[in-house]
This record gives C-alpha cells, sequence and structure tokens, in this order.
C-alpha cells in the first residue's frame, strides 16, 4: 500500500513538472537533391581536378529527415536541440584520374561514394515582444558538424572524416496569411575565409489546433571548407513535410 502511494505520489508530480516544461517536437521529412557537390582530398599540392559528385558521378535524390525539440523556460526564451543526418551514395565512372587519400583512382574506374553530412545543434533564441516588423526572433546555434567522405572501387578505398564546431547566428520570419496559416522563414548560417554554412527554410505553417501544427516547405543546405586539408562545397534542396507537437 505504502508503495502504491508512494509510485501515484511520483506519477502526480512527475504530471506535474512534464506539463509545465513547455515542450515542442518537431520533425521534418522529405527528399534530398544535390545541386552541387565538390571534394578534393587533401586539397593542398594535389595536381588532381576538383571532383564533381553531381556532374562527374550520379547522385539520385535521397530520403532525409531531422527531428527537433523545443524548451520555452519563458515566452521570451527558447532552447533547442537538433539532429539532421544526410547520407548520399554518389557512383560513376570517373572522367580523369582522381588522387584522394592517397589512393589514386584511373580515369574510366568504376567508384562508389559515401557522402555523410551529420549535423547536431543546440540553439538558443530570443524572441521579440512583437515581432520587428515580419521578424520574430533572433538566435545563436553551436553546430557539430559529423562529416564523412568516402570512395571505393573494385580493388582500393580511402576516406576522409571530419568532426568540428561551427557557429551560426539565426533569425526566424513569419506573416500569417490567415488566422491558421502562416508563412514562415528560417535561416542559420555564417560564413569565414575557410568556409560557410546556411540552413534556409521556407513554408507554410498550418495550425490544426493549439497543440499540433503541420508544416510543408522548401530547405537549402549549403556550405563546405576550402583548407589544406580538404576542400569541399555542396548545396542540397530538400522538399520537405513536417509537424510539430507542443506537450
Amino acid at each position: 500500500m505504502k508503495r502504491s502511494l508512494l509510485l501515484l505520489t511520483i506519477i502526480i508530480l512527475a504530471s506535474g513538472l512534464w506539463g509545465q516544461l513547455n515542450l515542442r517536437i518537431e520533425t521534418e521529412l522529405g527528399a534530398a537533391f544535390s545541386a552541387y557537390n565538390d571534394v578534393r582530398s587533401p586539397n593542398k599540392d594535389n595536381p588532381s581536378p576538383l571532383l564533381s559528385l553531381t556532374k562527374d558521378l550520379t547522385s539520385d535524390p535521397v530520403f532525409a529527415s531531422r527531428l527537433q525539440v523545443h524548451y520555452r523556460p519563458h515566452p521570451r526564451h527558447q532552447i533547442s536541440v537538433l539532429a539532421a543526418p544526410l547520407r548520399v551514395k554518389p557512383s560513376g565512372t570517373l572522367p580523369s584520374d582522381i588522387i584522394y587519400e592517397g589512393e589514386t583512382y584511373l580515369a574510366g574506374e568504376q567508384v562508389d561514394v559515401l557522402f555523410r553530412f551529420d549535423s547536431y545543434r543546440l540553439q538558443y533564441r530570443y524572441f521579440f515582444p512583437k515581432p520587428l516588423f515580419v521578424i520574430k526572433s533572433v538566435g545563436i546555434s553551436g553546430k557539430i558538424r559529423d562529416a564523412e567522405v568516402t570512395m571505393e572501387s573494385a580493388n582500393k578505398k580511402s576516406s576522409k572524416t571530419n568532426t568540428g564546431f561551427v557557429p551560426l547566428l539565426s533569425l526566424n520570419a513569419g506573416y500569417h496569411l490567415m488566422e491558421e496559416l502562416e508563412l514562415v522563414l528560417e535561416a542559420e548560417g555564417l560564413a569565414s575565409p575557410y568556409g560557410r554554412a546556411e540552413d534556409v527554410y521556407l513554408g507554410l505553417d498550418f495550425m490544426i489546433n493549439d497543440q499540433v501544427n503541420f508544416r510543408a516547405g522548401y530547405r537549402l543546405l549549403e556550405g563546405g571548407s576550402d583548407i589544406d586539408q580538404v576542400y569541399t562545397f555542396s548545396a542540397f534542396h530538400y522538399a520537405t513535410l513536417g509537424f510539430s507537437i507542443k506537450l
């Protein structure tokens, strides 16, 4: 009996705490299309031309997803975490000799490539008491980029991996077309002499009720780096559907 009462008390307290957390879970599913994707590694003192994973090889559209969790401790402050994996597998016949990470792949050789770009972010966003024109909030993100480009032929394989931290600035804008329908712009990005990163979403948010939103739109993911160790710049177009649930 005492154990049952204790368990019931814990459930009641946990339910009350959960209700005060003001959490929102947001997911996005869709197709990612490669616009351009150029690589060379190493970049310095490498006589090989840039290898285009979209022009020299074939890059088919891939399924893409992302998951975000938003926490609002205050109406003007939001903390979010994001996970957005991406894997593309170009393949084809090389148009010229390519030196990649110590291995030489000859012109006419059939190769398979794994391009992996997993993004994890911790974001803080400040919401204005009233929208600044159409800008609703601004923020800053810390992004962990976990990337890999692996090239493989019938008898050789080489790979370049890179994990790094990238700071990003962000803004969120919205314009209500009607009470339940809003045109939304979300953008994160930053540039430096060594590279850049941009993540831009434009779409429509439809409020089903106070807890559930549905969205559909277009996303652009673009960026890369140009350093001695590696050259990699890519752009992807996304057609997306998603929804968010407020807990």
